[in-house]
């Protein structure tokens, strides 16, 4: 990067003393002055700076003597003073003063807050909010804070949002700040959702998404002649069964639930439930009801990734149901054999000690493990004995 302004060349080598990079330099565009007014006045303000005691100039030579080579910090106070800057560690010590003046924060929120003031003593963003932004962070932590305490339960976004902090789209704005801070205390999130999904797994949701599902399933006195359908999560009890499934089955993705309704199960033989990739909290309240209502001998399955996520989907869709759940087409010789290896760094793997995917999560955790998308595969019927395949 090269400049022709010269408080914008200053600015940049305090930037770089703040992010602590010790002996920076910023270097002029000589070339690119439109003519020799501009270029003597880029000069002189340099040379008043290093007058000042703030910089040393470092000069060409030869044919081009006279033109400044590069710049270089001599004295940081005396810069700051040129320029007329506040240090960054005295602006964030000063908003994070002023936020804990305004907002009552618990423990883990206000060491948040001096995580994001340490950040940005060094210029740097924290949770993805740019230095100096301090209404944004009070937003953020308070909003995290709610969630944190359940205050968002029963509430969308916008009305929590509302309440929590007096502005009903600050949510929106500030999903993926809020998302890295909760990231930070709640440690059962999926790493791979999005900061939307990650949210509607605590039970915060824009719009709560219904619950899909096919099989012998009666609404009201009518049993629809569709592949599958669509009910509010909290209508569960609602619908029926005009006969008991012969298993269970969850399906983390979209397309393979439908494939699986369509081409596997077109006689409807067992109960397919779509569970929305991460499932809702609504959804998984719904999970309940359902588990409560099928016999215990009947088989409940759930077909995932074969990634860490489809490990924790897993085991939030166990949890939700109440009862034994088998893993459906979610191997290592699957993996092995249709899988790739992650583009990025492996994400961590949750714990499955003692869990029947205790030795697919091990698998997962090592280098060179494969990650395989469920769509990779065609759908197929669970084994009717309760066995995982």
């Amino acid at each position: 990067m090269k400049f022709t302004d010269p408080i914008a060349l200053l600015s940049h080598l305090l930037d770089r003393h703040e992010d602590g990079r010790a002996g920076a330099r910023a270097y002029p565009d000589n070339g690119a002055f439109s003519n020799i007014v501009e270029a003597d006045r880029f000069r002189k303000k340099l040379e008043e700076a290093s007058l000042a005691g703030a910089v040393e100039l470092r000069m060409e030579t030869g044919r081009r003597a006279g033109e400044v080579k590069f710049v270089r910090i001599a004295d940081v106070a005396r810069l700051y003073c040129f320029v007329e800057r506040t240090p960054s560690s005295q602006r964030s010590a000063s908003a994070l003063e002023d936020l804990f003046r305004r907002a009552e924060l618990a423990v883990p929120f206000a060491e948040r807050a001096r995580e994001a003031a340490q950040a940005w003593s060094r210029n740097r963003r924290r949770a993805g909010i740019a230095p100096g932004d301090i209404v944004s962070l009070e937003r953020a932590l308070l909003l995290a804070q709610a969630i944190y305490r359940r205050q968002h339960l029963g509430l969308d976004y916008r009305t929590f949002s509302r309440r929590a902090v007096s502005d009903s789209k600050a949510l929106e704005r500030l999903e993926a700040a809020v998302t890295k801070v909760l990231r930070s205390i709640f440690t059962d999130i999926p790493e791979g959702a999005t900061p939307r999904e990650a949210l509607g797994t605590l039970g915060v949701e824009k719009v709560p998404p219904p619950l899909l599902l096919s099989g012998p399933v009666t609404l009201g006195a009518s049993q629809p002649d569709v592949s599958f359908v669509g009910v509010p999560a909290d209508t569960i009890t609602s619908v029926a069964f005009s006969r008991t499934p012969e298993y269970v089955l969850v399906v983390e993705n979209y397309t393979s639930f439908v494939r699986h309704v369509t081409e596997a199960d077109r006689d409807r033989r067992g109960l397919v439930l779509y569970g929305g990739g991460y499932p809702s909290v609504g959804l998984q309240k719904a999970f309940g009801s359902i588990a409560r209502s099928i016999p215990a001998e009947i088989p409940f399955y759930h077909w995932s990734d074969i990634d860490p996520d489809g490990i924790w989907i897993f085991h939030t869709v166990e949890k939700a149901f109440g009862r034994r759940l088998l893993p459906h087409l979610m191997t290592i010789e699957l993996a092995e054999m249709h899988g790739n290896p992650p583009p990025l760094a492996a994400g961590r793997v949750a714990k499955a000690g003692g869990s029947i995917l205790s030795e697919l999560a091990a698998y997962l955790a090592k280098p060179g493990a494969k990650y395989m998308e469920q769509e990779e595969l065609d759908p197929m019927i669970p084994p009717p004995s309760g066995t995982a395949r």
